[in-house]
């Protein structure tokens, strides 16, 4: 028996607030000048709420690969990511926690944010979802954030490239979460109409 039937909404909330949690940690790292130790000790503080969240996508993400529990095709388009998205912001928060390089992290996100952006660009063109076009931003924007966070490693592993990249990447990662918390939200009360007498199957 499943758990339960449709976690996408909550997986969806849950990557809007990871998002704005890095896209904080990114803007408040923006604000130090000084050394790699200090840009690294603001990221810090983004550990327990990327790990936690981390956790819950990866779970809720393999959930719903071994279950199938979308109609169709949509079960392929959310969580053939979506578990990926969460190992990656679990490895983001403990390479932050315990001072391990990020660079080759942040490549593997340039790639798997390549992927992303595939992903978006099929949907849409299947004409996926009621909403295609915030569809097509998610998945752009979240894969845009991703590929950026490759020169935010950088940064944060010796500072040779520019700063501007933690402000480019936070904005990303800021409109993704509004796309994100969009379709989440919005979803929310056909799911509540839509499962209002569901009951566990015996």
């Amino acid at each position: 028996m499943a758990l339960f039937i449709d976690p996408l909404t909550s997986q969806l909330i849950a990557m809007a607030v990871s998002f704005l949690v890095l896209a904080y940690a990114l803007f408040k790292t923006y604000r130090v000048h000084s050394t790699v130790v200090d840009y690294r000790n603001a990221m810090k503080s983004a550990y327990m709420p990327l790990l936690a969240l981390g956790i819950f996508m990866t779970i809720t993400g393999i959930y719903g690969l071994l279950v199938w529990p979308l109609i169709s095709s949509y079960n392929i388009l959310f969580y053939d990511l979506y578990p990926i998205l969460g190992i990656g912001l679990m490895s983001i928060a403990v390479s932050v926690k315990n001072d391990y390089k990020l660079e080759v992290l942040g490549f593997m996100g340039l790639l798997y944010g390549l992927v992303t952006i595939y992903y978006g660009v099929t949907g849409y063109l299947y004409n996926m979802t009621l909403e295609p076009i915030a569809l097509l931003a998610l998945y752009a924007l979240t894969g845009l954030s991703s590929i950026f966070f490759y020169p935010v490693a950088v940064f944060l592993d010796n500072v040779k490239v520019s700063k501007v990249f933690l402000i480019i990447d936070a904005v990303l990662l800021i409109l993704a979460a509004l796309m994100a918390g969009y379709i989440g939200l919005e979803a929310v009360p056909s799911h509540l109409a839509g499962f209002a007498k569901w009951t566990p199957f015996v």
